[in-house]
Parts: C-alpha cells; sequence; structure tokens
C-alpha cells in the first residue's frame, strides 16, 4: 500500500490538509466518518473477494453473477459501468467522484485512464474502494466529509454524483431542507469544474413508472413516499428524497447551469440499456423500454397490480423523460459544453459489460443500428425490424379483457407462425406489429442467437412461455379472468395442447401468406428439417435476415427458396440487390452476388437469373423456385460456423 511518499497527491490536495494511511488519503483533523453501510458480514465478504481476485478490473470475470445478496451484486457487478459507458468522455480527464462507496464505478473511471480523486464518507468503504483499485496509480481515494472539503477552483473537468445527492439533507450541516442541501453541493462542484467541465449525476425519479404503480420506495421501502412529496413521519425524518424532472428543471434554472438528461433501462444501478434524451422516439425504442420495465430493489414485495401494463403504456404516450425509473443528468455551465457528449440514440449492452460483449447501438440521428462496442472501423449495420416485444403484446391483451380462452388462442397462434416461420428463437426476440402480425424478422437481441435453435419437441414453446410468465406474473395474477399459470390444466398447458393438437386452419397459412426460405445440407438432399423461413410482404423493397444454426458450415450448400406461393400461371420478378452470408462473430460478411452474377449458382428450379445493374433479377415461373448456393466457390474455409444470410429483394422491380 502507498504512504504519503509514494502516493500520487490528489488533486484535493492542494486545498485540505491530506494524509495517506494504508493507502487512503483523510483530513489530518478528521475523527469521525459517515455512518453509512451495508453492515459488517456484507463489508467483509466483499473484503474478501476483492483481496482474492487476480483480475479488479470493471469488467473482471472473477466479478460475475452469481451474487449471494443485492450488495454483493451493487458492488460488484460490471454492469454498473454502463451508467457512463453511453457517454462520450475526453481521455485523460480530471475526475472527482462523490460518494465513491465500494469502488464500482471508481475502478471504470481508474481503467479508462482518468485521474481520480474518489471522496467516501464511510471509512470502511473507502478501505473497499482503495481494495478494488489496489493497482491503480492514477486513482485516490479520500475518505472524508464532502461538506468539511474545500474544492480547488477549476480543479476537475468532471464530477460525479452517483447515488448520492437522494441523501444530501442527511448529510449535510445545519439544518437545511433537501433541495437546500442538494443546491449547495452542486454549488460547490461547479466552483471546482474547469470551464468546459461538467456535472454527472444518477438518482431515482420520484415519479418513476413504478412509483406511480404503487410499488415501494427504492430508500424507504414504502409505497407512495415518493409521489406524496415525502411530507411526514419516517420518510421526511430520514433526510432522504428524490426528485421529479421539473424539480430539477427547476434546480438548474437556480444554480444557471445547461443540462441533458439520459434514460438508464431499468435503473441507474444495473444499467442494460441507454436511452438519450432526444433518442427515447427512435426506432427500436420501444422494443428496448418494453423489455427493461421496472425492478424492485427492496425486500418489500410490489402489490399486485399490472404495473408491467402502466409502465408500457406511459412510455409509449412518450413519457418516458418524465416516467423513466431513473434519470442519468448531465449539466454545464455552456451549452456547447454537452455537445457530443451522447452520441446513440440508444445502445443495449451485452449481457456481461464486458469488453468483448456483442451490445448494439444506434446513432444519434441515425436510422442504421450498429455493434457496440465498434468491431470495426466499417462496422457493419444491423437490420433492425421494427415491432412491438411479443411479451408486452401478451400483457396488454392478458389485461385488457381477454378471456383465457381467447388469450390462449392469441399466444398459440404466435408460437404456431413463428415455429412453422423458422423463428425459433428467444422469446424476447419476437416482434408484433400495430395490429397484433408476428414480425417476419427477429429483433437482434444482443446474444440472443447464441444457444442453438430447439428443436420440434415442445421446448422451445415451453420456455418462451416460461419467459413470458417471468415477465408478467404479477399483472396476470391481478387480472381475474385468468386463471392458474403453471398448474394442471393451467393457461400454460392449454396453449400447449392447443399447438400439439392445431386446428386446420392453421396448417394451412392461406393465399396471402407467402414466404422465403435458406435451407442448408451437406451435399444437395435438401429437407424440410433443415431450413429457416420467412414471411414476405411481396411489395417493393424488404430486407430478410435468415438466422442460422451454429451447427451450419461454410463446406455446407445453401438453398435460396426466394418466393413460396401459388403464381397461377403467371411469372412474377424480383430483384436480388445484394446478398451477404455472415460467419458467427463476423459482422461484414461475404458478398454472395458473384456466385450469382458469374454463374456460379448452377443448380436452380422454376427460375431464371440474368445479371443487371446493381444486382440481379430473378423471373419465377413456378410455385417451387429456388437455386443453390456453394459458399466454397468463394474461398471461404470450410470450418467456419455461419450464422445469418441477409438478403435485399425488390418485388416488381424488372431493371
Amino acid at each position: 500500500m502507498c504512504s504519503e511518499n509514494t502516493a500520487r497527491q490528489p488533486i484535493l490536495g492542494s486545498n485540505n490538509e491530506l494524509v495517506c494511511v494504508d493507502g487512503v488519503w483523510r483530513q489530518a483533523k478528521q475523527d469521525s466518518s459517515v455512518d453509512y453501510s451495508d453492515g459488517q458480514e456484507e463489508e467483509s465478504i466483499l473484503r474478501e473477494t476483492l483481496e482474492g481476485a487476480a483480475d479488479l478490473s470493471w469488467n473482471s470475470p472473477e466479478f460475475g453473477p452469481p451474487y449471494p445478496s443485492w450488495a454483493q451484486e451493487y458492488h460488484l457487478s460490471p454492469l454498473r459501468a454502463n451508467l457512463l459507458r453511453g457517454l462520450s468522455l475526453p481521455e485523460g480527464i480530471r475526475v472527482l467522484e462523490v460518494g465513491a462507496g465500494c469502488g464500482a464505478v471508481t475502478r471504470f473511471l481508474g481503467d479508462h485512464g482518468f485521474q481520480v480523486d474518489a471522496v467516501e464518507g464511510s471509512t470502511r468503504r473507502a478501505a473497499l474502494a482503495r481494495a478494488r483499485c489496489a493497482d491503480l496509480d492514477n486513482v485516490c481515494i479520500i475518505s472524508a466529509d464532502f461538506h468539511q472539503l474545500h474544492l480547488p477552483k477549476e480543479g476537475y473537468d468532471l464530477v460525479l454524483f452517483v447515488g448520492v445527492l437522494e441523501y444530501a439533507q442527511r448529510f449535510a450541516p445545519g439544518g437545511s431542507s433537501s433541495r437546500d442541501a442538494v443546491i449547495r453541493m452542486l454549488a460547490n462542484a461547479t466552483t471546482a469544474l474547469a470551464p468546459d467541465g461538467k456535472i454527472i449525476i444518477a438518482i431515482e425519479n420520484r415519479l418513476g413508472a413504478k412509483y406511480l404503480a404503487g410499488w415501494p420506495e427504492d430508500h424507504l421501502g414504502t409505497s407512495w413516499s415518493g409521489v406524496a412529496g415525502y411530507p411526514a413521519g419516517a420518510a421526511a425524518k430520514s433526510g432522504i428524497r428524490t426528485f421529479d424532472k421539473a424539480e430539477w428543471e427547476g434546480i438548474f434554472g437556480e444554480l444557471s447551469l445547461k443540462h441533458r438528461s439520459f434514460f438508464p433501462l431499468p435503473d441507474y444501478k444495473l444499467p442494460e440499456a441507454f436511452v438519450s434524451d432526444r433518442g427515447y422516439l427512435a426506432p427500436g425504442t420501444n422494443a428496448i423500454w418494453g423489455r427493461y420495465v421496472s425492478v424492485n430493489r427492496t425486500p418489500a414485495s410490489p402489490p399486485s397490480t399490472p404495473a408491467r401494463f402502466q409502465q408500457n403504456a406511459l412510455y409509449r404516450a412518450g413519457l418516458l423523460p418524465s416516467c423513466a425509473d431513473s434519470f442519468g443528468i448531465v449539466a454545464a455551465r455552456l451549452e456547447e459544453s454537452l455537445e457530443g457528449l451522447m452520441p446513440h440514440d440508444w445502445i443495449v449492452f451485452g449481457a456481461n459489460a464486458g469488453a468483448a460483449d456483442r451490445g448494439i447501438c444506434m446513432e444519434d440521428g441515425s436510422s442504421a443500428v450498429r455493434l457496440f462496442p465498434a468491431s470495426s472501423p466499417s462496422n457493419h449495420s444491423i437490420t433492425l425490424p421494427q415491432g412491438e416485444p411479443i411479451y408486452q403484446y401478451w400483457l396488454r391483451c392478458a389485461v385488457t379483457g381477454v378471456n383465457e380462452e381467447d388469450l390462449s388462442e392469441v399466444l398459440a397462434g404466435h408460437l404456431m407462425v413463428a415455429a412453422r416461420s423458422g423463428l425459433r428463437v428467444p422469446g424476447w426476440c419476437l416482434l408484433v406489429n400495430e395490429t397484433g402480425v408476428l414480425v417476419p424478422q427477429p429483433f437482434p437481441w444482443p446474444s440472443g442467437f447464441d444457444s442453438a435453435p430447439a428443436t420440434d419437441d415442445g421446448s422451445w414453446e415451453e420456455s418462451v412461455l416460461d419467459g413470458f410468465f417471468e415477465f408478467a406474473a404479477a399483472d396476470l395474477d391481478f387480472n381475474l379472468e385468468i386463471g392458474p399459470w403453471d398448474a394442471p390444466g393451467g393457461l400454460k398447458q392449454q396453449i400447449l395442447q392447443r399447438l400439439s393438437d392445431p386446428p386446420a386452419s392453421w396448417a394451412d397459412p392461406g393465399k396471402e401468406d407467402s414466404f422465403a426460405a435458406i435451407y442448408w445440407a451437406s451435399g444437395t438432399a435438401f429437407s424440410e428439417e433443415q431450413k429457416c423461413t420467412l414471411r414476405l410482404s411481396g411489395e417493393g423493397e424488404e430486407l430478410l435476415t435468415f438466422l442460422l444454426p451454429r451447427s451450419v458450415r461454410s463446406d455446407m450448400l445453401l438453398r435460396f427458396d426466394p418466393l413460396d406461393h401459388d403464381i397461377g400461371g403467371n411469372s412474377i420478378t424480383v430483384k436480388l440487390e445484394s446478398m451477404r452470408l455472415y460467419p458467427v462473430h463476423d459482422s461484414v460478411g461475404v458478398d454472395l452476388m458473384p456466385v450469382f452474377k458469374n454463374d456460379g449458382a448452377s443448380f436452380y428450379n422454376q427460375l431464371q437469373i440474368r445479371p443487371s445493374e446493381g444486382g440481379v433479377i430473378f423471373t419465377i415461373e413456378g410455385n417451387d423456385p429456388w437455386v443453390v448456393v456453394d459458399p466454397a466457390s468463394l474461398g471461404m474455409p470450410p470450418d467456419l460456423s455461419l450464422e445469418k444470410v441477409e438478403a435485399h429483394l425488390d418485388w416488381g422491380s424488372k431493371d
């Protein structure tokens, strides 16, 4: 551990008499610490975990789940860093972190090369933060009362308050109100900012959707305390309160600070997604907030109300800026200091929040979805279907008067169509359009397709239904029209029974339905058991994404069927504008168009192929058109696992 002579002097040391003891800086005359703790047992477990770890980095695999308690998850989870990963912060900046806790966010800041002064009022927590950052020379841990520190003028480029300002009144001297205590802390922080400096705040929303549904307040464990404005009793005496959007705007107005907001979902504590204040109505955002809905962070159980339904209704109405469960806020003296800080409308982070995760994002003002973080300079765009998560749609049906029989028919019908279309993907990947019809392309959730597709033994259907119940359990219990879910004769069993013995009308998709398909085989013996199908519109331009199981290799043949439809003796033309084949973990893919243009597709049936400017023209002459593609003819190594095929079609085009 460092000593006074070996430790980097904190920036705060210029205005304060600090000494370094066992690696932690403290005020020379300090005789007490802030009384804030998760308990001696929790902190002992955390210390043992940190001291026994070989890798202390913010995304260390040693700190992954499962966690024995909420305290351990909060202090160790790599998801904590997602709060800041959506912001574009300059390199080498000076950071003052107020309320460092046990160092989870501190570690992320340090790993990115920032010069960090991390202030923590609790002596025991400060020691744990030091243990988390023990190998970082650019991080100083200061155990001190923030209110007793003298901040250096223009000493920092960034001041951070993560889960701190809700306690401002509790630790403020002199009996000030919560609002006044927050203003005082922010005013002090502002004086310490460089001219272009910024303040970042993360805090719960007093009028968050879950609180409006009656869920317990995160800090107090009681319903309605925050919604009522913390008027009396234990809530008022605790010195804890959060603020709504209008209250924050008033605070920043009084301080003459400009600000922008972002929304960590489900909340700032363990964010899995990021939505900017300009991106909450961007394409795809409805699918994101339909999935990352509220989480109860208290030992108290939330009431059995249709909370999920209520939350999504508010978000669909464009009220996310007012009703998000948490706020992320960036404040600065000048408007221009906030420009470029949020380069993405939204981000969905990978499940492990690791450096090599498979997140996706939409850049600010764009309509293209890309990998996050970028895997290459080109960073090939990803198909983004538009629709509502099917779980959210099913829930809306369940809470709006649909009886048990009708609901089971809706769920079984969607599952039947998905299975017939080759969409055996995790339930969260399934979308429906505004009329409740299944969208023929899945939403590309990170890591959503890592597992092998389920077989036809019913396991896939059951897993999708189980996922729905996990999501909507409280809301289903609230709906008296629906009986027991997972019980003999319950709703789940009714749905599975419908699927095992479907009505005759379900077996025939009807003439109005058309499908395209990709088959795969080790030879030319293609079968119905090895294919992926997608429903077609058959009108205008259409981008299809066929997801392949990991068992498909580049030494196999692929067969593309552009249309499965009775054309009634007529011919149909469609322009194939592009077709790419993607090996696993390859965001660029392989262009298949040379195969068609150079007569490499030697096997075809009931169609004619001719080159055209910007693609090739398929003239379909029968009800079973197909063309065979050999990936090996493009020089692909034979042992590659293939992930997907993307085809861009233009129906009716003759040129």
